[in-house]
This record gives structure tokens, C-alpha cells and sequence, in this order.
């Protein structure tokens, strides 16, 4: 039985009051990372983030991000909340307010906001990276260029292209946009979708991603609809919300998927589940459970 879980309309407008007289003391908090390497101080947390200092502890005043601190009183930011703080931006420049994108990092299935079954990056990423640089070059974008199309911070995109850093579903499909493609071209090379309406198991586009993501194309050339099957390691997903057009019907196989639309209304969907609804909304999904999630989605038009 599906259990629906709709948030209430919580509004934080995420402002913070400017103060007077702000002591420059403050300016000690620019410092060079830690140097056991445990840490990342916050002018080079904001610049690998793609925001400000302010923004920073707006978020932290927010209860959005939790910095450790050194004896000496100084925020300092590892790994996880740099990842952390990334998906706050998107989500933010989304539109979606301080109370969505809490309930959406702090949603089951995530540890801190960050998927508990990340990878390294491996040749996969470093692929994805080299074609999504290919293309910027191509349409003689910088990556700045790149950031502000995508919302997505200008480091985050380098280290995509370098390999440095496992893309999201989520970030794939913004940058897709950009180029007129989809995530599937942007994880694969030239691929021809069988001509028969029949698609054997062994003719399958089998693409796995390093955010614990598998995604198996079941389409035939020449169609408008988008049959995918996806199998969701626990705690894996989208990383982030989505939106685009068309309209999007999905079917759980096995385990559990999590569903946020507008980063507000959550749904849990067990195996026999089935929902649907209009790509335009802002969706986010994940595995919350401790087993392998397998989904049939279809997107129309083609979408990934």
C-alpha cells in the first residue's frame, strides 16, 4: 500500500538580517585549508560551492548545514558538506525554499543529506566529464557560461569534467539541456535504438552510474514514449531535484522509492505502486530502504 506523506507549506524566506558594525575579525575565518587535511575553511568551501561566505552561514543560521569548528572557533567544512551545500544551491536556485530543501537533504535514505552509497569517480565519470567539456568547447562556452545555464556552481562542472567528481542524475540532466541532449547521451557514446518493436534482454543500453544508479533502455527507434529500468542501490538517486517537460508514469518492481514533488508533497512506494504526474514539476526520488530498488519509468517525450 502506497503511503502518502504531503509536507506542510512550511515558508522560510532564508533571509538574514544584515548587522551593523560587523567586526572584522571575522575576516580571520579566511584561512588556508586545515592542515591535517581534515577540513576545508569557508572562503574555499564558498568558492568550491559557487556561493559566498554570507550564504554560508546563512545556511548554517538556516539549520541547513552543520560545519565543525577548530579550537580557535573557525567553521571548517568537510567532503560531505561541501556535497551538502552544492545540493543546497541547486535546490535553492530551484526555487524552493529553506523548509523544502531541509525536508528534502534530511529525507530517508540520506545520511547528512548525502546518498550513504557513493562511489569514487571511475572511467565511467571521467567519460561523462570529457564529452560534457567537448561540448562546452564546441559552443565556445566558458564554464562560467555553463554555471549560470545550469545553476550549478562553475567548480562542481570542472571537476565533472575532469573526473574528479561523480555527476548526478540530477546535474546530468541540467547540463543535457544546455546541449540539447539527455543524460543517456551525456553517459554514453553514439547509440542506435533497435528498429524492431521487439528489444531482446541482450540488446539493452545497460548504463551504470558511479552514484549507485543503473539505468537499462528499453526503446525503439522512432517512438515518443521513454521505457527505462532503474535499480536504485540503497540510499541512491536522483542527488537532487528535476524538472523538464512532459509527462512521466513510473511502476515499483521491487523495494521501496521515495518521491518528493515541489520539494513539499513525499510519497513511499512499495513493490505493485505505481504514480504519475507532469514533468514540469520538481521531482526528486531515491531509494530510502536497505535493498535494491527496481523501477519501470517511462518519460514522454524522451526525456533521458
Amino acid at each position: 500500500m502506497t503511503t502518502d506523506v504531503t509536507a506542510t507549506n512550511g515558508h522560510h524566506d532564508g533571509h538574514v538580517p544584515r548587522r551593523s558594525g560587523r567586526p572584522r575579525a571575522a575576516a580571520k575565518e579566511v584561512k588556508p585549508p586545515a592542515a591535517d587535511g581534515q577540513g576545508i575553511y569557508i572562503q574555499q568551501a564558498a568558492q568550491l560551492v559557487g556561493a559566498t561566505p554570507v550564504q554560508l552561514r546563512a545556511w548554517e543560521q538556516q539549520q541547513l548545514v552543520t560545519p565543525s569548528r577548530t579550537p580557535s572557533g573557525y567553521r571548517v567544512y568537510s567532503i560531505a558538506d561541501i556535497e551538502r551545500m552544492q545540493r543546497i544551491q541547486s535546490l535553492t536556485a530551484g526555487g524552493v525554499n529553506a523548509e523544502g530543501v531541509r525536508r528534502i537533504l534530511n529525507g530517508p535514505g540520506y545520511s547528512a543529506g548525502v546518498p550513504a552509497a557513493l562511489t569514487a569517480p571511475s572511467s565511467q565519470s571521467r567519460s561523462i566529464g570529457s564529452a560534457i567539456r567537448d561540448l562546452r568547447k564546441e559552443r565556445g562556452l566558458t564554464l562560467r557560461d555553463l554555471s549560470s545555464s545550469t545553476g550549478l556552481s562553475a567548480s562542481y562542472i570542472s571537476s565533472v569534467e575532469r573526473g574528479a567528481a561523480a555527476p548526478s542524475i540530477a546535474s546530468l540532466q541540467k547540463i543535457g539541456a544546455v546541449f540539447n541532449t539527455n543524460v543517456l547521451g551525456l553517459m554514453s557514446e553514439s547509440y542506435e535504438a533497435p528498429c524492431s518493436p521487439l528489444v531482446r534482454v541482450h540488446d539493452r543500453r545497460v548504463l551504470d552510474s558511479d552514484k549507485g544508479v543503473r539505468i537499462e533502455d528499453l526503446s525503439t527507434a522512432g517512438s515518443n514514449l521513454e521505457p527505462l529500468l532503474f535499480t536504485f542501490q540503497p540510499g541512491c538517486g536522483s542527488d537532487g531535484a528535476i524538472s523538464h517537460e512532459g509527462e512521466e508514469f513510473f511502476y515499483v518492481m521491487s523495494g521501496q522509492l521515495y518521491l518528493c514533488l515541489d520539494g513539499s508533497d513525499e510519497y513511499y512506494l512499495n513493490p505493485g505502486d505505481s504514480m504519475s504526474y507532469r514533468s514540469e514539476r520538481a521531482h526528486e526520488f531515491g531509494n530510502p530502504g536497505d535493498e535494491p530498488t527496481t523501477v519501470l519509468w517511462i518519460n514522454t517525450p524522451r526525456t533521458f
